[in-house]
């Protein structure tokens, strides 16, 4: 589904969505498939602070990892044909969603907070969530608390029981047209 009037520049790709929806696999077939550079920021952060979140979250607290993540995401704003899968609290931010919206497309991937949950808790990932004590309650509490932020992106797909690849197809079949008519202003420009 696609939000109504809202100009799309797609030559930075934002995935955004709670942890959980696939954002780093679809976005790296995505980005394979269109010949766009990938950034996981999650990745980067790690890389940048030579430690996973979750020591991250203990050492340097979320406030330090939050405005890394801004920074990081200020610098990824300046460049060009990339697709940037974000953290599930990367653009929960609103000053964060803004600048991507400014900037770029965002797009972004759901599914039920049980399927997520389930994900989640069965996936070998790093995530500072799985070491609270009622994870399964702050997991849903995050969910609501960052929901309405999510829907502000341009483009939203759900994921529920898909496989990555259709996940992609469905994000191809909505993008093609306008990197293709990106792609004709380009050439045009340029001549």
């Amino acid at each position: 589904m696609m939000s109504e009037d809202r100009h799309m520049d797609v030559d930075r790709i934002f995935l955004t969505g709670f942890m959980g929806a696939g954002k780093s696999t679809v976005g790296k077939l995505l980005a394979d498939k269109i010949g766009y550079r990938f950034y996981d920021v999650d990745r980067m952060l790690v890389k940048g602070f030579g430690k996973t979140v979750s020591r991250i979250f203990n050492e340097n607290g979320e406030h330090a990892f939050r405005k890394a993540e801004t920074q990081v995401l200020q610098e990824l704003c300046k460049r060009s044909c990339v697709m940037i899968s974000t953290g599930g609290g990367t653009l929960a931010r609103p000053e964060n969603m803004d600048m991507a919206l400014a900037h770029g497309t965002v797009i972004y991937l759901f599914a039920p907070v049980e399927e997520l949950y389930e994900r989640v808790i069965f996936s070998p990932k790093d995530r500072p969530i799985l070491e609270e004590p009622d994870t399964e309650g702050v997991f849903r509490e995050k969910f609501a608390a960052r929901e309405a932020t999510y829907k502000r992106a341009h483009l939203s797909f759900g994921v529920s029981g898909k496989q990555p690849a259709n996940v992609v197809d469905d994000v191809l079949a909505v993008l093609a047209p306008l990197l293709s008519a990106s792609s004709t202003r380009q050439e045009a420009g340029s001549s």
